[in-house]
């Protein structure tokens, strides 16, 4: 390979490592106060609750509580069951027993009526109101930004939350977030019965009257809900609040914000206090704001939320920061091998290396069932050893062949061609092996096998290809191509 091919190679390959290592691994927060976040690739991988630790601008530590949402007209077997045995009377009973359907062989209970049409099967009506409360769901859930915050449909039509336990507004977050529909303001005594003043008019939106929702907290600590209103949303509040009454903003039938008040409000944006925390006002903005960006946010489904489970980190508090100090401490001591033994062909190795941890990363993130687990890093690890001990296979047979007198180029070459049989083997039956394992589906182990296998995959495509480019790539440059890997020639004695 020519130098300049080679110098483009290098380059682009050093770029092309440094913004995945930017991208995977960085974090960083900015504007004013710090309102946005950069995530890494790492940072939102999902992240199995038994590792412990804190890590990440959120402070995630392992173990965390969890609930359920029942969508309205959807039961558990329990409740359904508990509710039949309330009736004393056989024909109330009977009709209670009439108007639900069984699920997923009796998982679930549904409302003949309200979600199945009086059919057996939920309807498409149903369908897509669950799909737009899901997806109002995930959007909440998502601007919380908590490292180790998972959401999950189950049994097709009940959404289950988990939320870390460093978080201290998980209740709040799990109570406030299942409120559905529209964003409206009423004004007056109590909630139930106060009258909309926004919207009040049929022919216009509360898009027309306001604008957004937002959380700041102050110098001293205290936490504000700000809602910011348009010219005309103002005019119309300044008129309809003359008299001392209590404001409520609510999203559906739920009061989100009571706010009273002893005179007119007159004001762009109106900053409510109270016992926030810079959590739960995010939270309160954050709900507001996504039934506002939801064109569906009508056509969506009341949610019940389930008891709350509360889950302890299984290996303890520090068991993340040890993983990533155990990762540290073999990567440190596989890169000083190869320095120390093959000198400046140590970069080929890294270079490899690195594209294939960030490969992997990516991999991680990217497919749905995958998280970081212990599992994760142990199968991590064995694939990392794989590839190192199939380079060191490799660059063995180049200097056994550079030592008995051939060329760099010959070597390298006579070097794959007798030891790719050697690699490809290995890497064929052990990533046969683990799919064959994560088949069975034997719990936490197929995981295990699943990252195993895909990453001895990964593994055999660095070894035998973008490892040999790069090391043609590098050597090109050097002139002592011998002292570049540290291969040496065999002396051979003259015989008198």
């Amino acid at each position: 390979m020519g130098k300049k091919k080679s110098a483009i190679l290098i380059t682009l390959l050093t770029l092309v490592i440094a913004a995945l290592c930017f991208i995977c691994t960085v974090s960083f927060s900015y504007g004013t106060d710090g309102m946005y976040t950069f995530n890494s690739i790492l940072r939102t991988t999902a992240k199995d609750a038994d590792l412990g630790g804190i890590y990440g601008a959120n402070g995630y530590k392992g173990g965390g509580i969890s609930v359920t949402y029942y969508p309205e007209g959807v039961i558990t077997a329990k409740e359904y069951t508990d509710n039949i045995g309330a009736y004393a009377d056989e024909t109330e009973r009977e009709e209670y027993e009439n108007s639900y359907v069984p699920y997923l062989g009796g998982t679930l209970y549904l409302d003949k009526e309200d979600v199945c049409g009086n059919g057996t099967e939920p309807t498409e009506e149903f369908k897509t109101a669950f799909e737009n409360t899901l997806q109002i769901l995930q959007d909440r859930y998502a601007l919380l930004k908590k490292d180790g915050a998972e959401l999950a449909v189950k049994d097709d039509y009940t959404v289950r939350v988990f939320l870390p336990q460093m978080m201290d507004a998980s209740l709040v977050a799990f109570t406030v977030n299942s409120y559905t529909g529209d964003f409206s303001v009423r004004y007056g005594s109590d909630a139930a019965t106060a009258p909309e003043i926004l919207p009040a008019l049929r022919k216009k939106t509360i898009d027309d009257y306001f604008k957004r929702a937002y959380s700041r907290t102050s110098a001293d600590g205290t936490s504000y809900v700000a809602l910011q209103f348009t010219k005309e949303g103002k005019e119309v509040l300044a008129e309809e609040t003359q008299n001392a009454n209590t404001m409520y903003f609510m999203v559906g039938e739920n009061q989100v914000i009571p706010l009273t008040i002893s005179e007119a409000v007159d004001t762009d944006v109106l900053y409510i206090s109270g016992s926030y925390t810079p959590e739960t006002a995010a939270i309160y903005a954050n709900v507001i704001n996504t039934v506002m960006k939801s064109p569906d946010a009508e056509n969506t489904l009341a949610l019940t939320v389930g008891d709350s489970l509360k889950y302890e980190a299984l290996y303890g508090n520090g068991t993340l920061t040890a993983l990533y100090a155990a990762y540290g401490v073999c990567f440190a001591a596989m890169m000083a091998f190869f320095f120390v033994r093959y000198r400046k062909l140590g970069f080929v190795h890294l270079y490899t290396y690195l594209i294939f941890t960030f490969i992997m990363i990516l991999c991680v993130y990217g497919i749905s069932f995958l998280y970081l687990s212990l599992e994760t890093f142990l199968a991590f690890l064995l694939v990392s050893l794989l590839l190192s001990v199939s380079n060191v296979i490799t660059f063995e047979y180049a200097k056994k062949e550079y030592a008995n007198g051939k060329t760099m180029t010959s070597s390298v070459k006579e070097g794959y061609k007798k030891s790719f049989w050697h690699v490809f083997d290995l890497h064929i039956v052990i990533a046969v092996l683990s799919f064959i394992v994560y088949g069975i589906g034997l719990s936490n182990l197929s995981l295990f096998a699943f990252i195993l296998g895909l990453g001895t995959i990964f593994s055999g495509l660095a070894c035998l290809g973008l490892n040999r480019l790069t090391w043609a790539a590098m050597m090109s440059f050097t002139p002592k191509k011998g002292a570049f890997c540290n291969f040496k020639r065999e002396e051979v004695e003259d015989d008198d």
